[in-house]
């Protein structure tokens, strides 16, 4: 079945025309670059499986005048296969973008000695080997514990203590700090080590320390009650048990995702809820900003050796590839526009991605209601289009 392009709703089209007669010609020029491409992605993205992409939303801090006002677009559905207009405001479940706000706690944490980055998790946590294992190396991945979420027989409805148990049972990947390997398992640590060292939830924190003094009113915390106006994720019928396997072709239907458990399991590790541009707003302040100070901000766009090796030799997607991992962030190389830090996210039904470019200084988002919308090669060309677009 083929879905229509969409383009920006009414009051995104409202909000443009405002902007353009209010802003700064380069702003209007952004956002105009970041509604065709948004287009353009979701046509040529869908082309493949004979569809076109549900539902796309981007934004944009491409000036030093942008923080208050972030150009932002949106297209499609927010309710597929409904036909329900996404509007600006439409809040997208963000998954392992949460990560960067978990990390930014540990460090300011460790800024005020309520814990410290070479602390052993056994202060905190009973875990086999912890003595060994540092808060740093669950920040930079090197700790060898594995990922729970992949791992057969785990429940998707347990709790951050259950999930960490669970990996406790599962053989260690390699020795602390000998390698680096992705895991959720190392973020759901921090949630509770955040909580243990300083009798406050996670939740809290990151709403107190990050999203209220930020003005980031579209971000919350998922605890299992939806906030309007979060929409509805979807993908493709295949990849799932007992369904075909993905491959682009035409034939496969658009179907809503209703299961969310793991909106709630992945918790420190991805539980955040927002939109393009808070996320835009939040990577241009934590890296570039005052979240951190100047040695924390540093440790967060310093890749780790490990995660340079590891990395070496990842592949492309589109444009856009990691080159390294630093404690928090994951270093971005985009083909033509230099390199940047940033995080991607890929939950039930969603995914997301963005990115502080370093030479320029310039913060793109976007985030997507399908799963197999591929936000990688996405935010490549949506980097491309800014930097096209801001340049005097």
């Amino acid at each position: 079945m083929a879905w229509p392009v969409v383009a920006l709703s009414t009051l995104a089209a409202a909000t443009l025309a405002v902007a353009c007669s209010s802003q700064p010609d380069s702003a209007g020029s952004v956002e105009s670059a970041l509604d065709e491409t948004v287009i353009q992605i979701r046509s040529s993205q869908g082309e493949p499986w004979g569809i076109t992409l549900p539902g796309l939303a981007a934004a944009a801090i491409a000036g030093p005048d942008d923080g208050d006002r972030v150009p932002r677009v949106v297209s499609g559905s927010s309710d597929p296969p409904g036909n329900t207009e996404l509007i600006p405001s439409d809040r997208f479940h963000v998954g392992s973008v949460t990560k960067t706000f978990t990390a930014a706690l540990i460090m300011q944490l460790d800024q005020s000695g309520e814990l410290s980055l070479s602390d052993p998790i056994s202060n905190w946590i009973r875990y086999p080997g912890g003595s060994k294992i540092t808060v740093e190396m669950l920040m930079g991945h090197t700790s060898g514990i594995p990922d729970f979420s992949e791992l057969p027989g785990r429940k998707r409805t347990d709790t951050p203590e259950q999930s960490i148990a669970f990996a406790s049972r599962t053989k260690r990947l390699f020795a602390p700090g000998s390698q680096w390997s992705y895991s959720n398992t190392n973020y759901t640590m921090l949630g509770v080590i955040a909580e243990r060292a300083t009798g406050a939830t996670w939740a809290d924190q990151v709403r107190s320390r990050f999203f209220e003094p930020l003005a980031l009113s579209e971000t919350y915390v998922w605890e299992g009650e939806s906030r309007p106006r979060t929409v509805d994720g979807s993908r493709l019928n295949c990849g799932y048990p007992g369904e075909p396997k993905c491959v682009q072709r035409p034939g496969f239907e658009i179907v809503p995702v209703t299961d969310g458990s793991d909106w709630t399991v992945a918790w420190a590790a991805g539980a955040i809820v927002s939109t393009p541009s808070d996320l835009a707003r939040w990577i241009d302040q934590l890296v570039g900003g005052e979240v951190l100070d100047a040695e924390h901000r540093r440790l967060l766009t310093s890749p780790t050796p490990q995660s340079i090796e590891a990395l070496s030799g990842s592949p492309s997607y589109g444009a856009v590839r990691w080159t390294g991992g630093s404690l928090g962030l994951l270093r971005y190389a985009i083909d033509g526009q230099g390199t940047g830090w940033g995080h991607e996210g890929s939950i039930n039904g969603f995914v997301s991605n963005v990115v502080r470019m370093d030479e320029s200084g310039r913060s793109v988002a976007v985030a997507s209601n399908f799963l197999q919308t591929d936000s990688f090669a996405a935010l490549g060309e949506l980097v491309t289009a800014v930097n096209d677009a801001a340049r005097p």
